[in-house]
Protein backbone atom coordinates (compact mmCIF):
# COMPACT_ATOMS: atom_id res chain seq x y z
CA UNK A 1 0.00 0.00 0.00
CA UNK A 2 8.81 -6.17 5.54
CA UNK A 3 7.81 -8.51 8.23
CA UNK A 4 10.19 -10.31 10.73
CA UNK A 5 9.17 -13.57 12.74
CA UNK A 6 8.61 -12.91 16.28
CA UNK A 7 10.74 -14.66 18.58
CA UNK A 8 7.49 -15.41 20.55
CA UNK A 9 5.95 -17.65 18.48
CA UNK A 10 5.63 -21.61 19.67
CA UNK A 11 7.16 -24.45 17.71
CA UNK A 12 3.15 -25.80 18.12
CA UNK A 13 2.27 -22.88 16.39
CA UNK A 14 4.54 -23.04 13.62
CA UNK A 15 3.38 -26.58 12.61
CA UNK A 16 -0.09 -25.57 12.65
CA UNK A 17 1.18 -23.19 9.64
CA UNK A 18 2.32 -26.05 7.89
CA UNK A 19 0.08 -28.89 8.60
CA UNK A 20 -2.90 -27.07 8.90
CA UNK A 21 -4.85 -25.17 11.15
CA UNK A 22 -6.21 -26.79 14.87
CA UNK A 23 -9.85 -26.38 14.97
CA UNK A 24 -9.51 -25.92 18.96
CA UNK A 25 -7.61 -22.73 17.89
CA UNK A 26 -9.33 -21.45 14.70
CA UNK A 27 -11.30 -18.13 15.02
CA UNK A 28 -11.60 -19.23 11.25
CA UNK A 29 -14.38 -22.32 12.01
CA UNK A 30 -12.32 -24.05 9.43
CA UNK A 31 -12.60 -22.10 6.59
CA UNK A 32 -10.20 -22.72 3.55
CA UNK A 33 -7.82 -20.17 2.62
CA UNK A 34 -8.32 -18.36 -0.36
CA UNK A 35 -12.29 -20.19 -0.33
CA UNK A 36 -14.66 -17.75 -1.29
CA UNK A 37 -15.70 -15.06 1.90
CA UNK A 38 -18.78 -15.69 3.76
CA UNK A 39 -21.68 -13.51 5.10
CA UNK A 40 -21.66 -14.14 9.01
CA UNK A 41 -24.65 -14.56 11.20
CA UNK A 42 -24.29 -14.12 15.02
CA UNK A 43 -27.13 -17.30 15.73
CA UNK A 44 -26.12 -18.63 19.44
CA UNK A 45 -23.41 -15.75 19.77
CA UNK A 46 -21.32 -17.50 17.61
CA UNK A 47 -19.67 -14.49 16.18
CA UNK A 48 -19.98 -12.20 19.06
CA UNK A 49 -16.04 -11.76 18.94
CA UNK A 50 -16.82 -9.33 16.20
CA UNK A 51 -19.41 -7.65 17.29
CA UNK A 52 -17.09 -4.23 17.43
CA UNK A 53 -16.09 -4.33 13.50
CA UNK A 54 -18.63 -2.38 12.02
CA UNK A 55 -19.62 0.05 9.05
CA UNK A 56 -18.27 3.01 9.61
CA UNK A 57 -19.38 6.74 7.23
CA UNK A 58 -17.27 9.53 8.21
CA UNK A 59 -19.89 11.95 7.08
CA UNK A 60 -23.68 12.84 6.31
CA UNK A 61 -22.75 14.95 3.52
CA UNK A 62 -21.21 12.06 2.10
CA UNK A 63 -24.20 8.72 2.86
CA UNK A 64 -23.06 6.36 0.04
CA UNK A 65 -19.03 6.54 1.01
CA UNK A 66 -18.10 3.81 3.24
CA UNK A 67 -15.34 1.62 5.37
CA UNK A 68 -14.71 -0.69 7.65
CA UNK A 69 -13.79 0.17 10.85
CA UNK A 70 -12.67 -2.18 14.55
CA UNK A 71 -13.67 -0.68 17.85
CA UNK A 72 -9.85 -1.28 19.67
CA UNK A 73 -8.70 -1.67 23.01
CA UNK A 74 -7.19 1.28 24.14
CA UNK A 75 -6.86 -0.13 27.81
CA UNK A 76 -3.11 -1.55 27.38
CA UNK A 77 -4.11 -3.59 30.37
CA UNK A 78 -5.91 -1.34 32.62
CA UNK A 79 -9.34 -1.87 33.54
CA UNK A 80 -10.34 1.23 33.53
CA UNK A 81 -12.51 1.98 30.69
CA UNK A 82 -13.77 5.62 31.37
CA UNK A 83 -12.33 7.10 27.76
CA UNK A 84 -12.95 7.57 24.77
CA UNK A 85 -14.13 5.04 22.66
CA UNK A 86 -11.60 4.72 19.76
CA UNK A 87 -12.21 3.06 15.94
CA UNK A 88 -9.22 2.00 13.77
CA UNK A 89 -10.19 2.24 9.80
CA UNK A 90 -7.91 3.36 6.71
CA UNK A 91 -6.47 6.71 6.42
CA UNK A 92 -7.84 7.36 3.08
CA UNK A 93 -11.64 6.50 4.43
CA UNK A 94 -11.44 10.08 6.13
CA UNK A 95 -8.67 12.15 4.40
CA UNK A 96 -7.55 11.13 0.86
CA UNK A 97 -5.10 13.50 -0.39
CA UNK A 98 -2.38 14.87 2.31
CA UNK A 99 0.80 13.57 2.88
CA UNK A 100 0.54 15.04 6.19
CA UNK A 101 -0.75 13.40 9.79
CA UNK A 102 -4.02 15.22 9.99
CA UNK A 103 -5.43 15.61 13.95
CA UNK A 104 -8.32 16.72 15.66
CA UNK A 105 -10.75 17.18 12.87
CA UNK A 106 -14.56 16.72 13.76
CA UNK A 107 -16.75 14.22 12.14
CA UNK A 108 -20.37 14.29 12.15
CA UNK A 109 -20.98 10.43 10.82
CA UNK A 110 -21.38 7.36 12.83
CA UNK A 111 -20.23 3.89 13.25
CA UNK A 112 -22.79 0.85 12.71
CA UNK A 113 -21.82 -2.27 15.22
CA UNK A 114 -23.44 -5.66 15.40
CA UNK A 115 -23.23 -5.69 11.24
CA UNK A 116 -24.64 -9.60 10.98
CA UNK A 117 -26.58 -10.91 8.37
CA UNK A 118 -30.35 -10.80 9.15
CA UNK A 119 -29.69 -8.19 12.05
CA UNK A 120 -29.63 -4.51 10.10
CA UNK A 121 -32.78 -3.34 12.23
CA UNK A 122 -30.52 -4.64 15.10
CA UNK A 123 -26.87 -3.04 14.32
CA UNK A 124 -25.94 -0.62 17.50
CA UNK A 125 -25.27 3.03 15.96
CA UNK A 126 -22.91 5.20 17.29
CA UNK A 127 -22.08 8.71 16.74
CA UNK A 128 -18.47 9.77 15.96
CA UNK A 129 -16.74 12.83 17.73
CA UNK A 130 -13.94 13.50 15.85
CA UNK A 131 -11.13 11.99 13.34
CA UNK A 132 -8.04 11.78 16.24
CA UNK A 133 -5.37 10.87 13.68
CA UNK A 134 -4.88 9.88 10.28
CA UNK A 135 -2.02 9.77 7.93
CA UNK A 136 -1.24 9.21 3.92
CA UNK A 137 2.06 9.44 4.52
CA UNK A 138 3.90 6.15 4.20
CA UNK A 139 0.90 4.28 5.93
CA UNK A 140 -2.74 4.17 5.75
CA UNK A 141 -4.34 4.46 9.16
CA UNK A 142 -7.03 6.52 11.16
CA UNK A 143 -8.46 6.42 14.50
CA UNK A 144 -11.66 8.19 15.07
CA UNK A 145 -13.05 8.92 18.65
CA UNK A 146 -16.16 8.11 19.33
CA UNK A 147 -19.16 10.88 21.24
CA UNK A 148 -19.22 7.79 23.85
CA UNK A 149 -16.75 6.34 26.51
CA UNK A 150 -15.54 2.98 25.77
CA UNK A 151 -17.54 1.04 29.15
CA UNK A 152 -20.61 1.71 27.22
CA UNK A 153 -19.90 -0.14 24.84
CA UNK A 154 -18.83 -2.61 27.00
CA UNK A 155 -22.21 -2.14 28.59
CA UNK A 156 -23.17 -3.22 25.91
CA UNK A 157 -21.19 -6.76 25.42
CA UNK A 158 -19.16 -5.12 22.72
CA UNK A 159 -15.68 -5.99 23.16
CA UNK A 160 -12.86 -4.58 21.33
CA UNK A 161 -10.68 -6.33 19.43
CA UNK A 162 -6.93 -6.44 20.75
CA UNK A 163 -3.49 -4.57 18.74
CA UNK A 164 -1.15 -7.25 18.25
CA UNK A 165 2.10 -5.86 19.75
CA UNK A 166 4.30 -8.33 17.18
CA UNK A 167 5.02 -8.32 14.00
CA UNK A 168 3.34 -11.50 12.14
CA UNK A 169 5.67 -13.85 10.10
CA UNK A 170 5.73 -14.77 6.79
CA UNK A 171 3.12 -17.48 6.20
CA UNK A 172 0.94 -16.53 9.14
CA UNK A 173 -3.12 -17.77 8.52
CA UNK A 174 -4.78 -14.28 8.43
CA UNK A 175 -8.36 -13.86 8.87
CA UNK A 176 -10.08 -10.56 7.21
CA UNK A 177 -13.25 -9.66 8.39
CA UNK A 178 -15.26 -6.67 6.69
CA UNK A 179 -17.81 -5.34 4.65
CA UNK A 180 -17.57 -5.21 0.93
CA UNK A 181 -19.64 -2.96 -1.22
CA UNK A 182 -22.05 -5.59 -4.13
CA UNK A 183 -24.25 -7.49 -1.23
CA UNK A 184 -26.41 -4.83 -0.94
CA UNK A 185 -29.60 -7.56 -0.63
CA UNK A 186 -27.77 -9.58 1.70
CA UNK A 187 -25.66 -7.03 3.47
CA UNK A 188 -23.28 -8.71 6.38
CA UNK A 189 -20.09 -8.82 7.38
CA UNK A 190 -18.19 -11.24 5.88
CA UNK A 191 -15.01 -13.72 6.72
CA UNK A 192 -11.97 -14.29 4.28
CA UNK A 193 -9.00 -16.11 5.10
CA UNK A 194 -5.25 -16.57 3.54
CA UNK A 195 -2.03 -16.68 4.43
CA UNK A 196 0.23 -13.47 5.21
CA UNK A 197 2.46 -13.63 1.71
CA UNK A 198 5.59 -11.20 3.02
CA UNK A 199 5.31 -7.44 2.99
CA UNK A 200 6.19 -5.03 0.40
CA UNK A 201 7.13 -1.36 -0.65
CA UNK A 202 4.30 0.19 -2.52
CA UNK A 203 3.85 3.13 -5.02
CA UNK A 204 0.00 4.29 -5.32
CA UNK A 205 -0.59 7.60 -7.49
CA UNK A 206 1.37 10.18 -5.59
CA UNK A 207 1.73 8.16 -2.00
CA UNK A 208 4.45 5.66 -0.66
CA UNK A 209 3.35 3.00 1.70
CA UNK A 210 6.16 1.08 3.87
CA UNK A 211 6.14 -2.53 4.39
CA UNK A 212 2.70 -3.37 3.73
CA UNK A 213 1.48 -6.56 3.96
CA UNK A 214 0.50 -8.94 1.52
CA UNK A 215 -2.17 -11.26 1.00
CA UNK A 216 -5.07 -12.74 -1.66
CA UNK A 217 -7.89 -13.71 0.47
CA UNK A 218 -10.98 -13.36 -1.60
CA UNK A 219 -13.52 -11.68 -1.91
CA UNK A 220 -12.94 -7.64 -0.79
CA UNK A 221 -14.15 -5.02 -2.22
CA UNK A 222 -15.00 -0.81 -2.47
CA UNK A 223 -16.10 -0.87 1.32
CA UNK A 224 -13.45 -3.57 2.60
CA UNK A 225 -10.94 -0.92 3.33
CA UNK A 226 -10.35 -0.26 6.92
CA UNK A 227 -11.02 -3.96 7.81
CA UNK A 228 -9.21 -5.64 10.40
CA UNK A 229 -6.61 -8.31 9.06
CA UNK A 230 -6.42 -10.83 12.43
CA UNK A 231 -4.25 -13.24 13.47
CA UNK A 232 -6.25 -16.07 12.86
CA UNK A 233 -5.24 -18.20 16.03
CA UNK A 234 -5.34 -15.18 18.49
CA UNK A 235 -7.79 -12.69 16.71
CA UNK A 236 -5.45 -9.79 17.54
CA UNK A 237 -5.19 -7.33 14.61
CA UNK A 238 -2.30 -7.29 12.87
CA UNK A 239 -3.33 -4.84 10.24
CA UNK A 240 -5.56 -2.91 8.73
CA UNK A 241 -6.91 -3.13 5.01
CA UNK A 242 -5.70 -0.67 2.56
CA UNK A 243 -5.47 -1.48 -0.91
CA UNK A 244 -5.79 -3.89 -3.71
CA UNK A 245 -4.86 -4.65 -7.65
CA UNK A 246 -8.28 -6.81 -7.95
CA UNK A 247 -9.12 -6.07 -11.21
CA UNK A 248 -6.28 -3.88 -12.06
CA UNK A 249 -4.67 -4.05 -15.56
CA UNK A 250 -0.59 -4.04 -15.60
CA UNK A 251 -0.41 -1.09 -17.65
CA UNK A 252 -1.90 1.41 -15.02
CA UNK A 253 0.09 -0.20 -12.20
CA UNK A 254 0.98 2.33 -9.74
CA UNK A 255 -1.93 5.07 -10.29
CA UNK A 256 -4.48 5.54 -8.17
CA UNK A 257 -6.29 2.57 -6.87
CA UNK A 258 -3.56 0.50 -8.74
CA UNK A 259 -0.65 -0.28 -6.24
CA UNK A 260 2.96 -1.70 -7.40
CA UNK A 261 5.33 -3.27 -6.36
CA UNK A 262 9.29 -2.08 -6.17
CA UNK A 263 11.53 -4.13 -7.64
CA UNK A 264 15.24 -3.01 -7.86
CA UNK A 265 13.73 0.37 -8.76
CA UNK A 266 11.14 -0.88 -11.12
CA UNK A 267 7.39 -0.94 -10.61
CA UNK A 268 5.48 -4.23 -11.02
CA UNK A 269 1.95 -5.13 -10.20
CA UNK A 270 0.64 -8.56 -8.64
CA UNK A 271 -2.36 -9.12 -9.89
CA UNK A 272 -5.18 -9.96 -7.86
CA UNK A 273 -3.53 -9.51 -4.31
CA UNK A 274 -3.96 -7.05 -1.08
CA UNK A 275 -1.82 -5.21 0.90
CA UNK A 276 -2.45 -3.96 4.42
CA UNK A 277 -0.90 -1.50 7.02
CA UNK A 278 0.40 -3.48 9.95
CA UNK A 279 -0.47 -2.53 13.30
CA UNK A 280 2.54 -2.97 14.32
CA UNK A 281 3.15 0.31 16.91
CA UNK A 282 -0.38 1.45 17.09
CA UNK A 283 -0.46 -0.33 20.94
CA UNK A 284 2.09 2.46 21.81
CA UNK A 285 -0.22 5.32 20.85
CA UNK A 286 -2.64 5.03 23.80
CA UNK A 287 -1.67 5.88 27.52
CA UNK A 288 -4.04 5.15 30.00
CA UNK A 289 -7.12 4.76 27.61
CA UNK A 290 -6.26 7.73 26.13
CA UNK A 291 -4.72 8.18 22.70
CA UNK A 292 -1.12 9.85 23.06
CA UNK A 293 0.85 9.65 19.43
CA UNK A 294 4.15 11.43 21.70
CA UNK A 295 5.38 8.08 22.06
CA UNK A 296 8.63 7.06 19.60
CA UNK A 297 7.22 3.94 18.46
CA UNK A 298 3.77 5.07 18.18
CA UNK A 299 2.91 4.70 13.78
CA UNK A 300 1.03 7.94 13.85
CA UNK A 301 3.71 10.09 15.30
CA UNK A 302 4.93 12.91 13.07
CA UNK A 303 8.27 15.17 12.72
CA UNK A 304 7.35 17.00 9.44
CA UNK A 305 4.48 18.97 8.60
CA UNK A 306 4.57 20.10 4.37
CA UNK A 307 1.90 21.97 2.50
CA UNK A 308 2.42 22.12 -0.87
CA UNK A 309 2.69 25.15 -3.07
CA UNK A 310 -0.53 26.82 -4.59
CA UNK A 311 -2.81 24.76 -6.52
CA UNK A 312 0.15 22.38 -7.39
CA UNK A 313 -1.08 19.30 -8.59
CA UNK A 314 2.01 16.85 -7.92
CA UNK A 315 2.69 14.43 -11.07
CA UNK A 316 3.67 11.01 -10.57
CA UNK A 317 4.72 10.07 -14.28
CA UNK A 318 7.36 11.75 -16.36
CA UNK A 319 9.33 10.96 -19.35
CA UNK A 320 13.13 11.52 -20.80
CA UNK A 321 12.81 13.07 -23.91
CA UNK A 322 15.08 14.67 -26.97
CA UNK A 323 15.89 17.42 -27.55
CA UNK A 324 16.78 18.82 -31.56
CA UNK A 325 20.40 17.59 -31.53
CA UNK A 326 19.26 14.18 -30.31
CA UNK A 327 20.41 14.67 -26.73
CA UNK A 328 18.54 13.18 -23.56
CA UNK A 329 16.81 16.08 -21.63
CA UNK A 330 15.57 14.88 -18.16
CA UNK A 331 12.82 15.18 -16.39
CA UNK A 332 12.65 17.21 -12.94
CA UNK A 333 10.65 16.75 -9.70
CA UNK A 334 9.32 20.45 -9.73
CA UNK A 335 8.19 20.02 -6.80
CA UNK A 336 6.62 23.12 -4.87
CA UNK A 337 5.94 23.50 -1.33
CA UNK A 338 6.38 24.63 2.30
CA UNK A 339 7.54 23.10 5.68
CA UNK A 340 7.15 23.82 9.31
CA UNK A 341 11.07 24.02 9.66
CA UNK A 342 13.26 27.22 9.16
CA UNK A 343 15.38 24.81 6.63
CA UNK A 344 15.03 21.29 4.38
CA UNK A 345 17.47 19.02 3.19
CA UNK A 346 16.89 16.42 0.69
CA UNK A 347 17.93 13.55 -1.70
CA UNK A 348 16.66 11.38 -4.63
CA UNK A 349 17.03 7.53 -4.35
CA UNK A 350 15.85 4.11 -5.85
CA UNK A 351 14.81 2.72 -2.45
CA UNK A 352 12.10 4.23 -0.13
CA UNK A 353 13.90 2.63 3.31
CA UNK A 354 17.18 4.52 1.95
CA UNK A 355 14.58 7.86 3.06
CA UNK A 356 15.11 6.66 6.48
CA UNK A 357 18.90 7.02 6.65
CA UNK A 358 20.33 10.26 7.61
CA UNK A 359 23.27 9.58 5.04
CA UNK A 360 23.74 11.48 1.83
CA UNK A 361 20.82 14.48 2.72
CA UNK A 362 21.97 17.53 0.95
CA UNK A 363 22.93 20.88 2.22
CA UNK A 364 20.00 22.39 4.37
CA UNK A 365 18.23 24.88 2.05
CA UNK A 366 15.80 27.60 3.47
CA UNK A 367 12.46 26.25 3.56
CA UNK A 368 10.05 29.68 2.54
CA UNK A 369 8.81 28.83 -0.67
CA UNK A 370 10.72 26.19 -1.22
CA UNK A 371 11.48 24.40 -4.69
CA UNK A 372 13.25 21.08 -5.88
CA UNK A 373 13.48 20.91 -8.90
CA UNK A 374 16.46 18.52 -9.57
CA UNK A 375 16.79 16.14 -12.61
CA UNK A 376 15.23 12.81 -12.34
CA UNK A 377 16.87 9.68 -14.02
CA UNK A 378 18.33 8.91 -16.45
CA UNK A 379 17.33 5.15 -16.37
CA UNK A 380 13.70 4.36 -16.43
CA UNK A 381 11.56 3.35 -13.70
CA UNK A 382 10.88 4.64 -10.06
CA UNK A 383 12.92 7.45 -8.01
CA UNK A 384 11.66 8.52 -4.53
CA UNK A 385 12.12 12.33 -3.42
CA UNK A 386 13.48 12.53 0.57
CA UNK A 387 12.40 15.21 2.27
CA UNK A 388 13.44 16.21 6.02
CA UNK A 389 13.06 19.64 8.09
CA UNK A 390 15.83 20.88 10.34
CA UNK A 391 15.89 23.97 12.68
CA UNK A 392 19.46 25.34 11.10
CA UNK A 393 22.08 25.23 8.16
CA UNK A 394 24.23 23.84 11.09
CA UNK A 395 21.83 20.87 12.23
CA UNK A 396 23.09 17.19 10.68
CA UNK A 397 20.38 14.74 9.87
CA UNK A 398 19.78 12.43 12.75
CA UNK A 399 18.26 9.09 13.44
CA UNK A 400 15.54 10.37 15.18
CA UNK A 401 14.52 12.88 12.21
CA UNK A 402 13.99 10.06 10.13
CA UNK A 403 10.50 9.28 11.26
CA UNK A 404 7.96 9.20 8.53
CA UNK A 405 10.37 11.26 6.41
CA UNK A 406 8.18 12.97 3.36
CA UNK A 407 8.64 10.64 0.45
CA UNK A 408 7.15 11.39 -3.09
CA UNK A 409 7.24 9.07 -5.72
CA UNK A 410 8.22 9.66 -9.68
CA UNK A 411 8.24 7.26 -12.44
CA UNK A 412 10.25 7.83 -15.09
CA UNK A 413 9.78 6.55 -18.86
CA UNK A 414 12.11 6.05 -21.57
CA UNK A 415 11.98 8.33 -24.82
CA UNK A 416 8.95 6.91 -27.21
CA UNK A 417 5.82 7.80 -29.00
CA UNK A 418 2.63 8.25 -27.11
CA UNK A 419 0.55 5.56 -27.79
CA UNK A 420 -2.52 6.31 -31.00
CA UNK A 421 -6.03 7.09 -29.49
CA UNK A 422 -8.10 4.02 -28.95
CA UNK A 423 -11.53 5.03 -29.76
CA UNK A 424 -14.79 2.83 -30.10
CA UNK A 425 -16.78 4.18 -32.90
CA UNK A 426 -20.75 3.25 -32.73
CA UNK A 427 -23.47 4.06 -34.95
CA UNK A 428 -26.45 5.19 -32.98
CA UNK A 429 -29.86 3.81 -33.86
CA UNK A 430 -30.93 7.20 -35.02
CA UNK A 431 -27.91 7.72 -37.23
CA UNK A 432 -25.65 9.40 -35.02
CA UNK A 433 -22.17 8.25 -34.50
CA UNK A 434 -21.03 7.74 -30.52
CA UNK A 435 -17.53 7.97 -30.12
CA UNK A 436 -15.91 6.74 -26.72
CA UNK A 437 -12.39 7.35 -25.89
CA UNK A 438 -10.13 5.01 -23.63
CA UNK A 439 -8.41 5.97 -21.01
CA UNK A 440 -5.59 4.33 -18.90
CA UNK A 441 -3.21 6.13 -16.97
CA UNK A 442 -0.51 7.35 -17.71
CA UNK A 443 -0.58 6.67 -21.10
CA UNK A 444 -3.93 7.59 -22.33
CA UNK A 445 -4.93 11.00 -20.27
CA UNK A 446 -6.76 13.63 -22.21
CA UNK A 447 -8.38 13.33 -25.51
CA UNK A 448 -8.70 16.35 -28.00
CA UNK A 449 -10.60 16.06 -31.47
CA UNK A 450 -11.10 19.02 -34.40
CA UNK A 451 -13.72 17.93 -37.16
CA UNK A 452 -15.32 18.93 -40.31
CA UNK A 453 -15.76 18.58 -44.27
CA UNK A 454 -13.17 16.14 -45.32
CA UNK A 455 -11.73 18.46 -47.58
CA UNK A 456 -11.13 21.56 -45.59
CA UNK A 457 -10.10 19.65 -42.24
CA UNK A 458 -6.06 18.59 -41.79
CA UNK A 459 -5.28 15.95 -38.67
CA UNK A 460 -1.42 17.18 -39.06
CA UNK A 461 -2.48 20.58 -38.48
CA UNK A 462 -1.91 21.26 -35.08
CA UNK A 463 -4.86 24.48 -34.69
CA UNK A 464 -7.93 23.67 -33.87
CA UNK A 465 -7.95 20.74 -31.15
CA UNK A 466 -9.97 21.02 -28.57
CA UNK A 467 -10.48 18.86 -25.37
CA UNK A 468 -13.05 16.58 -24.97
CA UNK A 469 -13.68 15.69 -21.06
CA UNK A 470 -16.67 13.59 -21.42
CA UNK A 471 -16.54 9.68 -21.51
CA UNK A 472 -18.40 9.95 -25.33
CA UNK A 473 -18.62 12.15 -27.93
CA UNK A 474 -21.61 13.02 -30.02
CA UNK A 475 -21.60 13.54 -34.37
CA UNK A 476 -24.92 13.94 -34.93
CA UNK A 477 -26.36 12.75 -38.33
CA UNK A 478 -27.16 15.67 -40.11
CA UNK A 479 -23.53 16.81 -40.00
CA UNK A 480 -22.46 13.81 -42.33
CA UNK A 481 -20.08 12.96 -43.27
CA UNK A 482 -16.95 14.59 -41.63
CA UNK A 483 -13.63 13.86 -40.54
CA UNK A 484 -13.05 13.41 -37.43
CA UNK A 485 -9.20 14.10 -36.01
CA UNK A 486 -8.03 13.19 -32.27
CA UNK A 487 -4.87 13.12 -30.59
CA UNK A 488 -4.10 11.77 -27.06
CA UNK A 489 -1.71 13.29 -24.47
CA UNK A 490 -0.31 10.91 -21.84
CA UNK A 491 0.27 12.08 -18.20
CA UNK A 492 3.85 13.86 -19.10
CA UNK A 493 1.68 15.80 -21.20
CA UNK A 494 3.48 14.23 -24.47
CA UNK A 495 0.99 14.37 -27.43
CA UNK A 496 0.35 11.01 -29.71
CA UNK A 497 0.60 11.65 -33.28
CA UNK A 498 -3.31 12.66 -35.07
CA UNK A 499 -5.71 9.81 -36.01
CA UNK A 500 -7.92 10.26 -38.86
CA UNK A 501 -11.77 8.77 -38.97
CA UNK A 502 -13.83 9.31 -42.15
CA UNK A 503 -17.54 9.21 -40.50
CA UNK A 504 -20.20 8.01 -43.34
CA UNK A 505 -23.92 8.43 -43.48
Amino acid sequence: MKYQKSALLSIAFLSVIATGISQANDYGQGQENFSNAIPLDNAQDRHSHWRAVGRVQPSKAKPDSYCTASLIDSRNGSLDASGPAYILTSGHCVDLGSLNISSDIPLDGHVDFDYFLGNMQNTERYALKKLVRSTMRGADLAIIELDTPLQSLLDKGIEPLKISPHLPPNGMNLLIVGIPSGHENAPALRLSACPLEGAEDLVEDVYVFRAFHKHRCKGLAPGSSGSPVLDRISNQIVGVLSTSTRGVKAENRCQQNAPCEIDNGQPVLAPETSYSNPAIGLKTCFSQGLFNPLDLECALQSTLEMTLGGNYDPSTFSRVTTDDQGNAVLPKWSWSFSVDTPFYRHKTVRKPSECESPHYYGNAIDAKQALIDDSIGPEPGLYFLCIIGVDSPEQRPAREMMNKPVIVAMEVAPPGPTRAPELKIERTTDGDYKVTPHYSHPWLWVYTFKSGPAEAVQCDDPQGYAAEFSKAKIIDAGQLPIKLCSKVYDLTRQPSAPRTDLLLP
